[in-house]
């Protein structure tokens, strides 16, 4: 799964390990805005209904730069500093790149069987689409399993997230179950990997799978009466359905060719869509062809097609595990009076 903005993650979580030190950064503010790219308006020019917007302190707009700052790398985030060092580092290098992954599942270990599986997934995609170990640095195994973003874990379960401008993607401990995927050829694991890391390249595909494949807003003027707000499953917000079939459209979306869909989950959005299909493309292609050979073609013009490349993969003592080192800096910022 990807979405246009980070996930909101847990704040209740219970911390079984010692939070990282503090991170090095002074925040000092500049008069001159071509020195930095963290610039804060003192009122904001955004008005709703015409009411005037109250100006924000000095420490206000610290804080928003703060925050900027430390979402632009995920070790420097809050959500992944409070978790503390990794229970477990896993090194990949394929065709000379680097892949790390961490782990900070006790419950969910990284186990043999699924370095094997690491290993011929990027062994598979690589030799396919080797542009992918440009956009690829890190594996981020989460200790906490986020509820389903749809309220339906049944249809919409949450087994990871794509962070493509952290070169990362994330997988929460359902991610790791060897059950079966939604492309049944595959398992949940294999298929997610597969999944999450198409997400990082899915604007390759964009052009020619929007071209030819369309998808609309249910509450458009022309759809808007055959979709009604409901309650999902769990009651914890409402979504549009299908007045005619109760099928829910968790993002408010929906294809016009349906039935070229490889998987239900795929029927969301353009990008699910050509990442379900590469699920497909990789582990079940007679059946992608089967309900999409267009899909399928799209693929395989863009399948380089070359040889394997040699992985190989090194566990990290457990004593000698370490976040990305993360040096001093001053975070200049200019506020826009």
């Amino acid at each position: 799964m990807e979405t246009p903005v980070e996930p909101i993650q847990p704040r209740a979580e219970v911390l079984t390990r010692e939070p990282l030190p503090t991170l090095p950064f002074t925040y000092q503010r500049t008069d001159d805005p071509t020195k930095t790219e963290y610039q804060q308006w003192r009122t904001s020019p955004v008005t709703l209904r015409g009411e005037k917007n109250k100006p924000y302190t000095d420490d206000e707009i610290v804080q928003m730069v703060k925050r900027d700052r430390e979402s632009k790398d995920w070790f420097t985030t809050e959500h992944w500093r409070n978790k503390g060092v990794p229970e477990e580092q896993v090194e990949f290098t394929i065709n000379g790149r680097q892949v790390t992954i961490y782990n900070w599942s006790s419950e969910k270990p990284f186990t043999d069987e699924h370095i094997e599986r690491v290993t011929r997934v990027f062994q598979e995609l690589s030799s396919k689409y080797p542009q992918i170990l440009d956009q690829i640095r890190w594996v981020l195994i989460d200790d906490f399993q986020l509820p389903s973003a749809f309220g339906d874990p049944e249809k919409y379960p949450t087994n990871g997230f794509a962070h493509r401008s952290w070169r990362a993607f994330q997988l929460y401990p359902r991610g790791m179950d060897l059950m079966p995927h939604r492309v049944a050829a595959a398992t949940n694991f294999d298929g997610t990997l597969t999944h999450e890391l198409t997400h990082l390249i899915q604007s390759d595909f964009e052009a020619e799978w929007g071209d030819r494949f369309k998808w609309a807003y249910c509450f458009d003027d022309e759809y808007k009466d055959e979709w009604e707000a409901r309650l999902t499953p769990d009651g914890s917000m409402k979504r549009p359905f299908n007045k005619k079939t109760g099928e829910m459209s968790p993002q408010g979306q929906f294809s016009l060719q349906p039935d070229q869909c490889v998987t239900f989950y795929a029927k969301q959005n353009m990008g699910e869509d050509i990442a379900e299909s590469m699920v497909a493309y990789i582990y079940d292609p007679d059946t992608l062809q089967t309900i999409s050979q267009e899909k399928f073609d799209i693929l395989q013009k863009h399948d380089a097609k070359q040889p394997k490349q040699e992985v190989t993969t090194q566990r990290v003592p457990k004593e000698q595990i370490k976040l990305p080192e993360t040096p001093p800096e001053t975070v200049l910022y200019y506020i826009k009076e």
